[in-house]
């Protein structure tokens, strides 16, 4: 894939949000405070939210795959994620685990136990890490998560279930390393500039300022996903 394919797709992906824009708009909405909420359980919340994000992370390519259909999507179509066969939901489930965890050891390597408190404590409570050790963990985490990309994807657009989506994921992933980067890159940008938004900006700004543009970066993720992925496997 080269870079001007990842360019079209960027172009491929704005187009497609602003077909549905209100209803993709809310989809993510919605997605991002199912997540969030569940992080607020104390010890298990945030297992509980990676494991419940990769399930609507997937049916997100849904909801894309039926605006691209030039179908009016529905919000239903998230909630349908519990229809996905159980193997496919370890699948997912691992995906989104095995990065998290990977993160995780750079506390335990910096012998950091503010991170564990936080993350299996009670957030109501605990203070998060430091940011730029909070930083790293997210870059880490998002290194380890980078290669499972096209996992769901291959559910959602090659109707492949458990193990096999995630060996198509996997090589699609090695055979489109770019456009891997391209969103590794993409993603650490954005965590970079909500890292400094404080820094710039006065706190209560930068916290109100955050919300709306976690939501269109996200929003926007999504459709640049499904457009890679749509070259990825040549549909």
């Amino acid at each position: 894939m080269s870079a001007l394919d990842i360019f079209r797709s960027a172009a491929e992906a704005f187009g497609l949000l602003a077909a549905f824009p209100l209803r993709l708009l809310l989809a993510t909405i919605v997605f991002i405070m199912v997540s969030e909420a569940l992080m607020l359980i104390p010890r298990v919340g945030f297992i509980l939210k990676f494991c419940v994000a990769s399930l609507l992370a997937a049916q997100m390519l849904v909801v894309l795959r039926v605006a691209a259909m030039g179908e009016v999507p529905k919000l239903r179509i998230l909630a349908e994620a519990v229809y996905l066969p159980p193997s496919s939901m370890l699948v997912l489930f691992g995906c989104a685990l095995l990065p998290f965890f990977i993160g995780l050891s750079y506390f335990a390597l910096t012998r950091r136990a503010d991170g564990f408190r936080f993350f299996f404590g009670n957030v109501f409570r605990t203070k998060p890490p430091e940011a730029k050790h909070f930083l790293i963990f997210k870059i880490i985490m998002l290194l380890g998560a980078v290669p499972f990309t096209y996992v769901a994807p291959a559910m959602v657009l090659k109707g492949q279930i458990g193990g096999n989506a995630l060996e198509q994921g996997l090589v699609a992933g090695l055979l489109y390393w770019p456009s891997l980067l391209a969103i590794m890159l993409l993603s650490a940008a954005f965590e970079f500039m909500m890292g400094r938004l404080p820094a710039v900006l006065p706190r209560k700004v930068a916290a109100t300022l955050s919300i709306p543009l976690l939501v269109l970066f996200m929003d926007f993720l999504f459709a640049f996903t499904y457009t890679l992925s749509i070259r990825a496997f040549g549909l």
